[in-house]
């Protein structure tokens, strides 16, 4: 059994709700028309420019604009009704993070790829977060995961050792970066097999 001293969260997928589909299903009638344009207009990769602080609205929105007239409103709609994309906590797990403040066997840290512009709407709608000794926020940094440059400044902010930190995500390949970092890993899918793995290592 491994000594856990911290345990380090993602936020997105595991303890926020996060689709744009919620909100873009309101705009499209056609979820197939609404599904290449997430592939295509404001797709995964552009998302993540945002994440990293690489993009600015001020600066893509326009631009996907005059590339893609036709969708002016919906690319406009990624900023103005950013919001609507929430579909709240995920109670199951902010139930443990809860859990585990109240036990005070483990610091609590988030990292999270999330842009600096909507961050704001995080803080405002989530009291769990305040749950957390500290969080970095990726763009706000200037660097998102899976880049190793953003584990290693949580290292040294948060005063970690990744072989006595637990580190929560749903994307594996965050996973795989953060495991070659040292780091003691779950590859979060549900909250079930997350409080039964703490439970593993007498957290909870």
């Amino acid at each position: 059994m491994r000594d856990i001293e911290t345990v380090l969260f993602d936020l997105g997928g595991v303890l926020v709700d996060w689709d744009p589909r919620y909100l873009y299903r309101k705009m499209f009638k056609d979820d197939a028309e609404m599904e290449r344009f997430l592939a295509e207009v404001c797709h995964p990769h552009w998302n993540h420019l945002h994440d990293q602080g690489m993009l600015s609205f001020a600066n893509s929105i326009p631009d996907l604009q005059h590339r893609y007239p036709q969708h002016h409103d919906e690319i406009a709609a990624w900023q103005e009704r950013w919001p609507e994309m929430l579909g709240g906590a995920i109670e199951r797990t902010v139930g443990i993070l809860e859990d585990l403040k109240k036990r005070k066997k483990v610091r609590l840290f988030a990292l999270t790829n999330w842009s600096a512009e909507t961050w704001p709407h995080a803080l405002e709608r989530f009291e769990f977060l305040d749950h957390f000794e500290d969080i970095l926020v990726s763009g706000q940094e200037k660097l998102a995961k899976p880049d190793p440059r953003i584990f290693d400044l949580a290292i040294s902010r948060f005063k970690l050792n990744p072989r006595e930190t637990l580190f929560i995500d749903d994307s594996e390949r965050n996973i795989q970066q953060a495991r070659e970092l040292g780091f003691i890993t779950h590859w979060f899918r549900d909250p079930v097999k997350l409080q039964r793995e703490l439970i593993e290592y007498q957290l909870y």
